[in-house]
């Protein structure tokens, strides 16, 4: 009877962990590409953050979340190797420019969540009541460390997540 179960229990185990893997490893449909465990577009086009955003939703995403410091040490990484001397927009969003330094959040399908590290260039986030910079992007400048930015009147690519 204890054999039985355990081989049972053995079996189940095995077969989660293998869809577990078979999601990890699958792969994305175009324009997205696979890295790290998400599906990402990285667009050199250059556009406003307000217009990065409407982007990222036609094709079927959001700008980019990067939930973990380890995420975004791989994608500064991986724009840095790219070399393309752009500045990237990404999901993070300030919704409270009362608050010295904002409220910044990451912003995926209409939900928020906050931020569990900081990342930002130097003297940043500068933003304000009077200096509505509630964008964000990676910026060339300072080895790609987040900048918040207007989201109505400074260009960059951006990069999709699905």
């Amino acid at each position: 009877m204890h054999i039985g179960y355990y081989v049972c229990l053995c079996c189940f185990v095995c077969f989660s962990d293998c869809l577990g893997n078979q999601n990890k490893n699958k792969a994305c449909k175009p324009p997205f590409h696979r890295f790290a465990n998400s599906c990402y577009y990285i667009s050199r086009d250059q556009v406003w953050g307000d217009e990065a955003f409407a982007r990222c939703i036609n094709i079927g995403g959001y700008l980019a979340n990067f939930e973990t410091l380890e995420e975004a040490m791989l994608m500064k990484h991986k724009l840095k190797k790219m070399n393309s001397g752009l500045n990237f927009f990404v999901g993070g969003r300030n919704i409270n420019r009362r608050k010295p330094g904002g409220d910044w959040r990451w912003i995926k399908n209409g939900t928020m969540t906050k931020f569990s590290y900081f990342a930002f260039g130097n003297s940043q986030p500068d933003g304000s009541d009077s200096s509505a910079q509630d964008c964000m992007f990676f910026h060339v400048g300072e080895y790609y460390r987040f900048h918040d930015v207007y989201c109505d009147n400074y260009n960059g690519g951006y990069i999709c997540e699905k």
